[in-house]
């Protein structure tokens, strides 16, 4: 089943921007926008809008995501 990603953005935003004083509109509205789980690998997409780091490769940022 696809997630629905359009509603994890807007979640993402409302429990976690937004609760964290983040008031400008254009960058609220550019991460309602901006599809990131076409950002990360295939095997990740799952934990695009949570509030977790990932990896970016070279060894940052990481965190195992079973």
């Amino acid at each position: 089943m696809e997630r629905d990603y359009t509603l994890a953005r807007k979640k993402m935003v409302e429990e976690q921007l937004i609760p964290r004083g983040i008031k400008s509109d254009s960058v609220l509205k550019a991460m309602l926008d901006i599809p990131r789980h076409l950002f990360v690998p295939e095997n990740l997409k799952h934990c695009a809008y949570d509030d977790t780091p990932l990896p970016i490769g070279l060894g940052q940022t990481y965190r195992s995501h079973t």
